[in-house]
């Protein structure tokens, strides 16, 4: 049996940034693609990179540049629940997206650090510090805070948000555990899930074929760039998610989503519009950020414990 890699802080550290930065630009990049040319079909964008992940994948390691597990029925198998999960997961976001406004889809999304840490308490057997926890319940109080004015109570929109942060917990949560406790690198866990996960994309792509060709952006110049920039981009952010989550933990790649999502958040509403700065929203946005530091603040204690001499 192998034994588990102790991992640095900086790596850590980078892993986080990295997932952090990549997240934010591309919540920008695909807002551009779907808004202002007009195409919103995610679905494509998303088996595109899948089938770019795939293929670069298989080239580095041809070329010797990484090592890969072979695509095999045994590791398709194995890694087929989080393959399902990631599946679930991208087409329930865009579900709950679809259904209903913006604040409250962002609003129950923030919750997905609770999810995350009851998850890892589950699956783990992983109790949070004090210090984790606070800031957990911080950020789950900022999310219901900030949106409170803009949300009304819609039992199907409630149902769609809560099962895509169930399953965004879960995704991540799986992630973790295929590498941590079956000891898959990230490279490895990419390659497979892609390999997993593009039957299913196709099949949804297919079920869109006709509204898809109706569109009319294909003929606009800017199609093609912006749409490999989304895919290399997309590729980008699937690499340092899995990055995230197998270097650190679930948790923490959903809490930096969180920080993310402030930063963001505020961003677009300069540079965008269509959000009201009200007194809500700004205790919220703050509570958002504050226990995001918190958590990051509390994860390096817990990592310096660990260096500390005995």
């Amino acid at each position: 049996m192998m034994l588990e890699k102790e991992t640095s802080m900086s790596t850590m550290l980078f892993s986080a940034i990295f997932y952090g930065l990549c997240s934010g630009s591309m919540n920008f990049i695909n807002k551009y693609l779907m808004t202002s040319l007009s195409f919103p079909f995610p679905s494509v964008m998303i088996l595109f990179q899948l089938i770019v992940l795939a293929v670069s994948l298989k080239l580095f390691k041809n070329l010797g540049f990484i090592n890969l597990v072979p695509y095999d029925k045994k590791n398709a198998t194995t890694l087929a629940v989080q393959s399902i999960l990631y599946s679930a997961n991208t087409a329930m976001a865009l579900i709950a997206l679809n259904g209903m406004n913006v604040p409250m889809y962002n609003a129950l999304r923030r919750c997905s650090p609770l999810a995350s840490m009851i998850l890892a308490f589950i699956v783990f057997t992983k109790k949070p510090t004090k210090l984790i926890f606070t800031s957990i319940i911080i950020i789950t109080f900022g999310a219901i805070i900030a949106a409170h004015g803009d949300l009304s109570f819609d039992l199907k929109a409630y149902a769609y948000g809560s099962i895509s942060v169930l399953l965004m917990g879960l995704n991540l949560t799986m992630l973790q555990y295929n590498g941590t406790e079956r000891f898959y690198s990230t490279n490895d866990l990419l390659y497979i899930n892609a390999l997993n996960c593009i039957p299913i994309m196709g099949f949804i792509c297919f079920l869109q074929a006709d509204e898809i060709m109706k569109v009319s952006v294909f003929d606009d110049t800017r199609f093609i760039p912006t749409l490999i920039l989304v895919v290399l981009s997309g590729c980008l952010l699937n690499y340092s998610m899995f990055l995230c989550t197998t270097v650190n933990s679930a948790l923490t790649t959903t809490c930096v989503g969180v920080i993310k999502s402030v930063a963001t958040t505020i961003i677009g509403m300069f540079a965008f519009g269509g959000v009201i700065p009200t007194v809500s929203f700004v205790i919220g946005q703050s509570l958002n950020f504050i226990g995001g530091i918190l958590y990051a603040y509390s994860k390096y204690v817990q990592q310096k414990s660990k260096t500390l001499p005995s």
